[in-house]
């Protein structure tokens, strides 16, 4: 095998890693992905519970670089404040290590097995144990892509030229010394960032790294410096999904960069430090993972020792100032309006499904308040027409066309949302959540037709008579409380308030129906003009429209989520 052929094994065996990689993650993100939902409810002022939820679910979607764009999600979602943010970077940075540990071992009798263990179960027609061959699968090119690279750059180390070019910016100390040169850790650093920022992954170049190694092309000390600046390198992606988010997203992204580079000062440090003719930071991982001989065995389980031992150490060292480090971002980045803004059709929450439909149940929520002070300021154009409800009257078609452009952007989401690997669960909520939509967006429109008959009814000073009047007061004040409740329903989606929300609506349409044969029996008798009576019964009409669209909302909430992670600031 010539050279040429050789380094494309090896990028051949990269792919094959990151592909396996890619494949483990999404099927344990699959089949943890309800947990997921009550792993971020964890998420609280309280530090430590913050940083082990960070690690957890790191763990499970082997990305430190994906949980932090979920984390800048959240915030511009308004679901966490900036420490409890802080936190969670803290954590993800632990978590994230997992993929380094994993791939550390020299465990190639089990690749096999599992490929075909992998393939064997994607034949069974039961979805959880579909997604279990997703992770096995992904765990078996995992390694074989490992196997490649490690194998093949063995190969390559036995070339002179290939070998010298790793000799750039090696880092270990020369013969007799125990400092490590300055020059070339800062080179090694470097060529890490650049890595990872093209990669996009500090889990596959920690992977490259661990490889490098074991073929001995790169020894720990170069190691370790490759894997500080890979560290930096992974909080490019953060930075960039943070771009078109609100500036508390920002500080958060700002923090993730913060961490990182501060832990590598951190650490650089510790290598001033001499333990045992040694810089300190080697001494702990030579006594956490000893050489074995002469050979290179060793130092795979020792660069992810390093790469552990970092983040941890880093960790610890800043827990204690939390707080202040939130502090320290806000005051680089402050934020210039005196309220946030946040969205809660957050894009980056598409790739976690359980809080994308909560958080599209909360916005269908917010616009369902919308439409039912339109239809209230509509009402009350007849019923109490003074100078607040002339103030929102005037602003109606705004309102109006707010609706429609809501219902557009719920629409929008969701169908960036079908586009993910949903589970059958979160599959059926997204029709439900179009129909309450769409019903939204009737009741929105509604408005047009009750303002045309009230402001009719003023324009030619008619006046229902006395009877009817009463009855139309007790209709409104009803139909107020059954769109409360549907309101309430996409908050505390429970048993006992569909029930409720249940009888009002029977309650409605028995008021209709008896309403409706009171005016016409009043028409009859000549106790009420016709044309007066006509736009009675035209407004009885709409009435029962707008309850229907609100009894079809109340029938279905019962399928969506509704909760959401407990925050400080949330959007109103």
């Amino acid at each position: 095998m010539n050279l040429t052929q050789t380094i494309m094994t090896v990028f051949g065996g990269l792919a094959i890693f990151i592909f396996g990689m890619k494949m483990m993650s999404d099927g344990l993100h699959h089949v943890a992905g309800e947990r997921m939902r009550s792993i971020l409810r964890m998420f609280s002022n309280h530090r430590l519970i913050a940083v082990i939820s960070g690690a957890t679910v790191t763990c499970v979607i082997q990305s430190s670089s994906a949980s932090t764009v979920m984390v800048i999600g959240f915030i511009n979602a308004g679901l966490l404040t900036l420490t409890q943010a802080v936190g969670l970077i803290f954590g993800a940075n632990i978590g994230t290590t997992i993929t380094a540990q994993l791939v550390a071992f020299n465990i190639a009798w089990i690749i096999m097995p599992s490929i075909f263990l992998g393939l064997l179960m994607s034949f069974v027609p039961m979805p959880r144990i579909a997604k279990w061959s997703e992770t096995i699968l992904g765990f078996g090119f995992l390694f074989l892509g490992m196997q490649y690279m490690s194998e093949t750059l063995k190969r390559l180390a036995e070339n002179d030229a290939f070998r010298n070019a790793f000799q750039t910016f090696q880092c270990a100390p020369s013969a007799g010394e125990w400092m490590i040169p300055l020059f070339s850790m800062l080179g090694a650093i470097a060529i890490g960032i650049i890595a990872t920022f093209l990669i996009q992954s500090s889990s596959a170049c920690t992977g490259i790294i661990i490889a490098l190694g074991a073929s001995g092309l790169v020894d720990l000390y170069t190691a370790v410096a490759l894997v500080m600046g890979s560290n930096i390198g992974t909080t490019v992606t953060a930075q960039l999904a943070a771009i078109a988010a609100n500036r508390v997203a920002k500080q958060a992204a700002l923090a993730h960069t913060l961490f990182n580079i501060v832990g590598v000062i951190i650490v650089s440090l510790s290598f001033l430090i001499p333990w045992q003719n040694q810089p300190a930071f080697f001494a702990i991982i030579e006594w956490l993972s000893p050489s074995i001989g002469e050979g290179t065995e060793y130092i795979p389980r020792q660069i992810a020792n390093a790469h552990t031992l970092f983040n941890v150490f880093t960790t610890v060292v800043l827990f204690p100032f939390i707080p202040l480090f939130a502090k320290v971002c806000q005051r680089i980045i402050p934020v210039k309006d005196a309220k946030v803004k946040y969205q809660q059709l957050e894009p980056h929450l598409l790739d976690t499904p359980p809080i994308a439909l909560a958080q599209t149940t909360s916005s269908l929520r917010q616009m369902l308040k919308k439409a039912w002070k339109m239809i209230d300021c509509a009402i009350n154009i007849y019923l109490d027409n003074n100078e607040k409800n002339q103030a929102i009257a005037r602003q109606l078609e705004k309102r109006e066309a707010d609706i429609d452009e809501r219902q557009k952007d719920i629409t929008g989401y969701l169908a960036q949302l079908m586009r993910r690997d949903l589970t059958p669960r979160e599959a059926e909520q997204i029709p439900v959540l179009l129909h309450c939509t769409n019903d939204t967006e009737r009741i929105g429109d509604h408005t047009a037709l009750i303002r045309a008959i009230t402001e009719k009814l003023n324009s030619e000073n008619l006046r229902f008579s006395q009877e009817a009047e009463e009855e139309f007061k007790k209709l409104h004040s009803s139909l107020t409380d059954l769109a409360n409740a549907a309101i309430n329903i996409l908050v505390q989606n429970d048993e006992e308030s569909r029930a409720n929300a249940s009888i009002l609506a029977e309650k409605i349409f028995t008021m209709l129906e008896n309403s409706e044969a009171k005016h016409l029996a009043r028409i009859n008798n000549g106790d009420c003009r016709p044309q007066v009576g006509i736009l009675y019964l035209e407004l009885l009409e709409e009435i029962r429209k707008i309850s229907r669209h609100l009894e079809n909302i109340n029938d279905r909430a019962g399928m969506l989520y509704t909760k959401l992670p407990k925050a400080a600031k949330q959007n109103p």
